[in-house]
């Protein structure tokens, strides 16, 4: 699209650590580098099969969302830690958008939601919806509502982090 990315976005290796640690386990991560609104992100479905990601089997071809997208450490963010739902198709990136992350994850690991426990208590988390029209796509909107449902117990869905053998914290 050729927009400019913002030079406070920049913001080098990847070494930031936040200033409240048990809310960043609690997410499942630290905010690192974001590609600014305008970024066609095409998402790849981690797990089809899983209820939180049954909106997207109606989807009939690639999901590609354009918005402003978060990304995480390297050191906070980790599959051992969660449930992948979905994260970003990085083969379908160009090169000159990938470039535009100074100090890329090498993995091109890049979760766009997902779920854990944490206590007795559930988190969701979806990187979707800076920009209001993301919540004009009636997909992404029954994404978040099944997510919402899982938080509520409502929705029964399995939360064991995705790396097989991880034990969740």
């Amino acid at each position: 699209r050729g927009n400019g990315q913002a030079a406070a976005t920049s913001l080098g290796p990847d070494n930031q650590v936040g200033t409240w640690p048990e809310f960043n386990k609690m997410i499942g991560g630290f905010f690192k580098f974001h590609w600014n609104d305008g970024q066609d992100i095409t998402y790849k479905i981690d797990e089809p099969n899983h209820p939180l990601n049954a909106p997207f089997k109606k989807a009939g071809g690639p999901f590609v969302v354009v918005d402003e997208t978060y990304t995480m450490g390297r050191e906070v963010y980790s599959r051992q830690n969660l449930r992948v739902l979905t994260s970003i198709d990085y083969a379908k990136m160009s090169a000159e958008d990938k470039a535009k992350e100074q100090h890329p994850r090498p993995d091109g690991d890049y979760a766009l939601s997902w779920i854990r426990r944490e206590g007795n208590g559930r988190v969701f988390y979806e990187a979707h919806g800076h920009n209001e029209k993301v919540y004009a796509n009636p997909l992404l909107l029954e994404h978040l509502l099944a997510g919402m449902q899982y938080v509520l117990g409502d929705l029964p869905a399995d939360d064991s982090p995705s790396v097989p053998g991880a034990k969740s914290k």
